[in-house]
């Protein structure tokens, strides 16, 4: 544990500014073709210099082969992409291989735009760390030291064990191991046993990740920086965690999120949901051991789609898209309720299977209507009306058909077109866009009037359900650690979770170009931005995140958002397709003015300070687009090193005072103030 008596988040005497950053997109001189931990002292340093507190990163979770740091295959298993190899007792022998490859990996990042290579750089640093580990096995497995801390760190077992057999599997999934697809802890200590080499090698580069990030984390405390972490809420299903401890995750369905503006059929995460009961029946254990191995680091910690301590998105595992998901837990519909409903077994039929009729049928598809109707549907009795045949009816199975898109396009929406959702145990749940559905057109006036009565008495159970569920899963989470937690509270959000995180003392997000005061929208026009100076105590104000565009991007992209946001600044006189210095440094200073307790900026905003490295194109500048699996996601890096920041003074010259005069506004010492 990393002593932190005098670097905690307990005296809240002034308004806190920090800079957002995946480890990864660090570039030092040491470094060694990606980010590392080593990298963060000389962030803080320049941090500390310009006056900023905190420094932010992403999760640094172990990914395996995926970039993205939200989906990590353990919950305790720091990334060996962040090992500073030429750190490890040993490594002298190979400092030239390191110096080759990190020749060998900038010509290539030129060569990419600027981002890394991630497969290349993970598998020459595990390749590295293994030659070094087998080079210094005799002194590293005679030293006690490894023993002791394996034995303080339990976890370990099953995901040395994990790693050890998804490279004997060529990274097949573990369904596919067969007797080891559901394994018991007798089974992973019989696997221990037999690849004990290859486990002991993976422990000891968790033991070294471990020490180089304490050894960070310490070196920032010791010039007043907080280190703030990421923990996402959700793990992938090919983790160690879904494999060794089945139990705690329900495998029939997937998390995701619901149709938005952004998203109209939503979003497939393709993560399992929890089986928050059997979670509780070990009193959380998990969840509190995640809290205290990340506490061993972190000073504060932001939460990934807290929303989902309330109530996931759960979609149908057989589900592609979010559109036929809904909330669990939800108060859904009873049979007694349909009964009450006058809904008979036909009507129900009705409006929970999708129907269409030959003369649909024949207006979408025309010549290939007979066949479709005999391929892939039943028809009704002697009805000229048709469902989709039941072993076709899922988005899995009609994607899998080979069919013109215009086809599957077709059968997709009519799978989609129901009214009530059936769930298999007697309860039913109404969709996405319920007033689209033809079953619910179909209903007289008064009748949708009273299933309209019945949903809102429904929804307000379900939010009732909704603060019960956040407030206790909340709660357990702030009394198991002493860091100052942040909620990424975004999406469609309940009525109560503002007043559960303000309750708690948990910080919510404040994503200035998103803080809309969305009723007061005149038609056709943007709703107007919510000043910044208005943004609660208990909040995190930032201009932008890594699932969006960099402010400069944002500005030049639209049109309609540039010219209102222009107006919220009370700038005046024409507005520039273009950012310009003096805009950026008024946007910053507005962000600055928040009455957030924390103002975070992502590196990229600060570093546009600096005419010199603005990039041709600020598109180019983006961690991630979301919705997209490409190689330029996650994989963004620094257009100059750690070392050269405190050199650039444009940036420290507009950004100093700025942050001195917020960190000059006083508080009262308690979040409650």
């Amino acid at each position: 544990m990393i002593a932190r008596d005098h670097m905690r988040f307990t005296t809240l005497d002034h308004y806190f500014t920090g800079v957002a950053i995946p480890v990864a997109a660090l570039r030092s001189k040491d470094g060694c073709g990606v980010g590392e931990f080593a990298d963060l002292p000389a962030l803080g340093e320049w941090c500390r210099k310009t006056g900023l507190d905190v420094i932010q990163v992403l999760p640094v979770n172990d990914t395996g082969g995926s970039s993205s740091p939200y989906s990590a295959i353990s919950a305790f298993a720091l990334h060996p992409l962040y090992l500073r190899l030429q750190d490890l007792p040993g490594a002298e022998h190979v400092a030239d291989d390191i110096t080759r490859f990190r020749a060998e990996e900038k010509s290539r990042e030129a060569g990419k735009g600027g981002r890394f290579s991630y497969r290349e750089v993970l598998d020459f640093k595990i390749r590295t760390a293994r030659r070094i580990f087998d080079d210094n096995g005799k002194d590293i497995l005679g030293n006690p030291e490894l023993a002791r801390w394996r034995q303080a760190n339990p976890w370990v077992v099953p995901y040395a064990v994990f790693c050890a057999l998804k490279r004997e599997n060529n990274s097949s999934p573990w369904v596919s191991w067969g007797a080891l697809a559901n394994p018991s802890p007798e089974d992973i200590a019989a696997c221990w046993r037999a690849r004990e080499q290859e486990c002991l090698f993976v422990s000891w580069v968790q033991m070294q990740l471990e020490r180089q990030l304490s050894a960070a984390s310490r070196s920032l405390q010791d010039v007043g920086v907080f280190l703030k972490g990421d923990v996402p809420i959700l793990m992938s299903e090919e983790s160690v965690d879904v494999w060794a401890s089945r139990r705690f995750f329900d495998l029939s369905a997937k998390a995701g999120a619901p149709p938005d503006m952004f998203s109209p059929s939503g979003q497939n995460w393709g993560f399992p949901v929890y089986d928050w009961e059997s979670l509780a029946s070990n009193g959380y254990r998990w969840w509190k051991d995640r809290l205290l191995r990340a506490s061993r680091f972190f000073h504060a910690l932001r939460i990934d789609h807290v929303l989902g301590f309330f109530r996931i998105w759960r979609i149908p595992r057989t589900e592609v898209s979010g559109l036929l998901g809904r909330f669990s837990p939800f108060a859904g519909l009873s049979k007694r309720d349909l009964d009450e409903l006058a809904y008979d077994s036909g009507r129900i039929r009705w409006l929970t299977l999708p129907h269409v009729s030959g003369e649909e049928l024949e207006a979408a598809l025309h010549a290939d209507a007979g066949r479709v109707a005999e391929g892939y549907l039943s028809r009704i009795g002697n009805e000229n009306l048709y469902n989709i045949r039941a072993e076709l009816d899922s988005e899995t199975a009609i994607h899998a058909l080979p069919e013109p898109q215009p086809v599957k396009d077709f059968l997709l929406s009519l799978h989609a077109d129901r009214t009530l959702l059936d769930d298999g145990t007697g309860m039913f749940f109404t969709p996405w866009y319920l007033d689209r559905k033809k079953g619910y057109r179909s209903l007289s006036e008064s009748d949708r009037t009273r299933l309209n009565v019945l949903l809102s008495r429904r929804r307000a159970e379900s939010e009732e359900i909704w603060e019960k569920t956040g407030r206790a899963l909340l709660a357990m989470l702030k009394e198991t650690t002493d860091m100052l937690v942040c909620a990424e509270d975004l999406g469609d959000v309940p009525d109560c979770v503002p007043r559960v995180l303000a309750g708690l003392g948990i910080l919510g997000l404040r994503i200035v170009r998103w803080s809309r005061e969305y009723g007061k929208a005149a038609p056709g026009s943007p709703a107007p931005f919510i000043p910044p100076a208005r943004y609660a105590r208990f909040s995190v104000c930032t201009p932008s995140v890594h699932d969006t565009s960099t402010l400069r991007g944002w500005w030049e992209e639209d049109a309609g958002e540039r010219e209102a946001f222009s107006s919220s600044l009370g700038l005046t006189g024409p507005c520039p397709q273009r950012m310009t210095p003096v805009i950026l440094k008024r946007v910053i200073e507005h962000c600055l003015g928040a009455g957030s307790l924390l103002a975070i900026f992502q590196i990229q905003d600060l570093l546009d300070l600096d005419t010199e490295l603005w990039s041709a194109d600020p598109r180019g500048d983006r961690i991630n687009v979301p919705g997209t699996v490409t190689e330029e996601n996650w994989t963004w890096r620094m257009p100059l090193d750690v070392e050269s920041l405190a050199g650039r003074r444009a940036i420290s010259a507009a950004l100093g005072p700025l942050v001195a005069a917020r960190r000059a506004r006083r508080l009262d010492g308690s979040l409650h103030g």
